[in-house]
């Protein structure tokens, strides 16, 4: 291994260290630089029949707003659904009577006791995490409205982060962008299908605020396997309030069917050939990612394969550069 390997290595360790020990400040610029990249996407759709800063304009303004909307929208929806479930639960009784055993109708009411319990848990979790949530939403636009910057002063100054061969060590960072880039609009397709999924579904079965479901699940899509669980709590909550149980029902169901037809038919087709990696291999990488470094490792998991995908091929096998 020479140097400039060596020196990769440790930049990576690095990172390793600081996603682990400060997981909020280091996710809000991974996902900066996810949303600089999802913005490309319909930019580059409206440059076709429109201008190129307007299309980008377009871009910057309506992935932002679904981003700004749903983060802004999901602690008061959570909160406020909270409290409607945890007042209709309280007020249920279920009295002793001929018909009913002692036992059953003591069950049912400790069993409301606690889905109380519950609910107030996580209305608390929220709020705690709420501050954290506020400065990671910040963080977020500000990385993504200066990552152009960014790009560019990386760009012009990455031949400084290696020794040996500064252009080969150039070369790899823009190939290993370009694989990320790959990565990230695949991701596009698949979570613009899932939010159209779930808002629709939403919308035909009358579960209250759908166009609100479908932005949220778009944009937490983009969060391997948690962001159906950031969807569902204020899901099955507006089912709760919408339907009572069989809106509960209807709400799970939905996230179910799309949950499922991403995991086995979206993403293994899109992504996998994307790609090119298994997508069990890309499961797994996500599961122990997610063990060891929590919610952060599972924006970093796929990166982190990407880069050693193109490290091997670079400076193990002698590809890409070496061969030109």
């Amino acid at each position: 291994m020479n140097i400039d390997a060596a020196m990769l290595v440790f930049y990576f360790i690095l990172f390793l260290f600081l996603s682990k020990f400060s997981p909020f400040i280091i996710g809000a610029i991974i996902i900066g630089f996810y949303f600089s990249v999802i913005i490309d996407v319909p930019t580059e759709f409206l440059s076709k029949k429109f201008n190129k800063k307007i299309s980008r304009i377009i871009s910057y303004t309506t992935i932002l707003g679904l981003l700004s909307y749903s983060i802004i929208n999901f602690v008061p929806t959570v909160i406020n659904q909270g409290k409607l479930i945890f007042n209709s639960l309280s007020k249920v009784s279920i009295s002793e009577s001929e018909k009913i055993p002692s036992w059953v109708s003591e069950f049912l009411n400790n069993s409301n006791k606690q889905i109380s319990n519950f609910a107030i848990n996580i209305i608390n979790k929220i709020l705690s995490y709420t501050p954290s949530f506020i400065t990671m939403t910040i963080l977020i636009i500000i990385t993504t409205l200066a990552v152009a910057n960014l790009k560019w002063y990386i760009a012009k100054n990455s031949e400084k982060l290696f020794v040996k061969n500064p252009k080969k060590g150039k070369e790899f960072l823009k190939n290993f962008y370009k694989d990320f880039e790959k990565f990230v609009k695949g991701q596009v397709i698949v979570a613009a299908i899932i939010g159209l999924i779930v808002g629709i579904l939403s919308w035909i079965f009358k579960i209250e605020g759908a166009f609100f479901l479908g932005s949220l699940s778009f944009i937490t899509d983009f969060i391997p396997f948690f962001g159906v669980i950031i969807t569902a709590i204020p899901m099955l909550m507006l089912g709760w309030t919408s339907k009572g149980i069989l809106g509960l029902i209807i709400a799970f169901v939905i996230l179910l069917v799309a949950n499922q037809l991403e995991s086995w038919i979206l993403a293994p087709k899109i992504q996998s050939s994307n790609l090119k990696i298994h997508w069990f291999v890309l499961i797994v990488s996500i599961l122990i990612f997610a063990d060891l470094f929590g919610f952060i490792g599972i924006l970093i998991a796929i990166p982190t394969l990407l880069f050693f995908k193109r490290f091997w091929k670079t400076y193990v096998l002698g590809g890409d550069y070496d061969n030109r």
